[in-house]
C-alpha cells in the first residue's frame, strides 16, 4: 500500500514542477487606478470621420455594407459609426432595410446601447423603422434587461399593424423568465395562443427553464409532459435542464428515472446529462455507480468535472486503488488536471498516510 502511495506522489509531484516554474516566471503587475477599465460610448455626427471614396460612390458604399452586415465582418465600433453617420447623409436616403442590417452588425457586437441611441437618431431624421428594426430593437432591450421598453415596443408592433415573429416573443418570454416573472410569461403564451400563435419548443424550454431556476421542477415535469401529449418534438436540452435541476435538489432517483425514460424515447445522454448524474452520485457516495455511467459513456469523452467528482468521492471513501485507476486515466487521455483535481488527490494520499502511521 505504501509503494501505491509513493508512485501517486511521484506523479503528483512531476505534474505539478511546470506549474511551479510558471508561478516563478510570472510577473505581477501592479494596478492603476489611472487605468480606466470602461469607456462610454456618445453618439457624435461628423463628416470628419467618413471615408471619402465612400462619398463619391455610394453605391459602391452600400453594397459593401450590405455584403458586410451578414457576413460577420463588421467587428469595429467606430467604423460601424462611421457607417450610419454616412447613411443618414445620403441622398435619397439608403431603406430602411440597409439600417436594419447595420443595427444588425451593432448587436452582434453587443452594442445593444449603441442601437436604442441609433434608432432614436434615425427616426428623428424622418426614417421610420419597419417590423424587423424593430424586433432587432426588442432583442437590444432584452440583452440589457430592460423588458418593460420591450412590451412597449410590441405594442408599439401591433399599432402600425405589424404581426410580430415568434422570435419577438419568445425574446420576451425569456425576458420576462430571466426576472423570475413566470406568472407573466404564462400570460403572455397564453395572449399568443389566443392570438392564434402556436407556442414552439423554443417557447415552452424558455419557461421550463425559468421554472427549475424558481425550484418549480414538479411543474417543469409537467409542462414537459403536456408537450409530449401535444406532439412536441422533445430534445436533450430540455431533459438535461430538468434532470440538472433535480439533482441539485438532491433528488437523484428521479433524476435517473427520468434519464432512464428519455433513453426509452430514443434521446441519447450527452456530456451535461452525465455531468450531472455523475456529480450527484458522487455527492451520495455512490461511486459504483458512478463508475458504471463513466463506463458507459460510448463516444463521449468524460471532462475534467466527472473525473474530479470521481476522484473526490473515491478519496472520501479511503479507496486509493480505484482513485490511482481513475487518475490514471486521466493523465492517458491528456486531461489537463486543475487545483481541484490536486486538492483532491492530497487530501487522499494524506488520508491513506495517516492509516499507514496508525498501524
Amino acid at each position: 500500500m505504501r509503494s501505491l502511495s509513493s508512485v501517486l506522489i511521484v506523479k503528483l509531484i512531476l505534474l505539478l514542477i511546470p506549474r511551479l516554474s510558471f508561478f516563478a516566471k510570472w510577473d505581477f503587475i501592479p494596478y492603476s487606478k489611472s487605468q480606466n477599465c470602461c469607456h462610454y460610448f456618445t453618439a457624435t455626427f461628423n463628416t470628419t470621420t467618413v471615408d471619402k471614396e465612400n462619398v463619391k460612390s455610394p453605391t459602391h458604399f452600400l453594397k459593401s455594407v450590405r455584403e458586410q452586415c451578414p457576413s460577420g465582418t463588421i467587428t469595429n465600433l467606430n467604423s460601424a459609426i462611421s457607417f450610419f453617420e454616412m447613411m443618414v447623409r445620403m441622398h435619397p436616403l439608403p431603406s430602411i432595410v440597409d439600417f436594419t442590417q447595420l443595427f444588425g452588425a451593432f448587436a452582434i457586437m453587443k452594442h445593444y446601447s449603441t442601437v436604442i441611441k441609433l434608432i432614436k437618431e434615425m427616426e428623428s431624421r424622418g426614417i421610420a423603422p419597419n417590423l424587423y428594426t424593430l424586433t432587432v430593437l426588442i432583442n437590444c432591450i432584452y440583452h440589457l434587461n430592460r423588458v418593460d421598453p420591450g412590451f412597449s415596443m410590441l405594442g408599439r408592433i401591433m399599432k402600425l399593424d405589424y404581426l410580430p415573429s415568434q422570435i419577438t416573443l419568445n425574446t420576451l418570454i425569456k425576458g420576462l423568465c430571466l426576472q423570475g416573472k413566470i406568472v407573466e410569461a404564462v400570460k403572455l403564451v397564453n395572449k399568443m395562443e389566443n392570438q392564434g400563435y402556436k407556442p414552439d419548443v423554443v417557447t415552452y424550454g424558455t419557461i421550463i427553464n425559468g421554472l427549475c431556476k424558481r425550484g418549480e421542477t414538479s411543474v417543469a415535469i409537467g409542462l414537459l409532459k403536456k408537450m409530449e401529449e401535444a406532439s412536441f418534438e422533445l430534445n436533450i436540452v430540455l431533459y438535461n435542464t430538468i434532470i440538472d435541476n433535480l439533482c441539485k435538489d438532491k433528488l437523484l432517483t428521479e433524476a435517473l428515472n427520468l434519464s432512464s425514460e428519455m433513453i426509452c424515447k430514443g434521446i441519447l445522454p450527452n456530456l451535461v446529462t452525465y455531468n450531472s448524474l455523475i456529480q450527484d452520485l458522487c455527492n451520495f457516495g455512490r461511486w459504483k455507480e458512478a463508475t458504471k455511467l463513466l463506463n458507459e459513456m460510448r463516444g463521449i469523452e468524460p471532462d475534467i468535472v466527472i473525473y474530479n467528482s470521481l476522484i473526490d468521492t473515491l478519496g472520501e471513501k479511503g479507496i486509493l486503488l480505484e482513485a490511482k485507476e481513475v487518475f490514471d486515466a486521466m493523465i492517458q487521455r491528456g486531461i489537463e488536471l486543475d487545483i481541484v483535481t490536486y486538492n483532491s488527490l492530497i487530501y487522499t494520499l494524506g488520508k491513506e498516510w495517516m492509516v499507514l502511521e496508525a498501524k
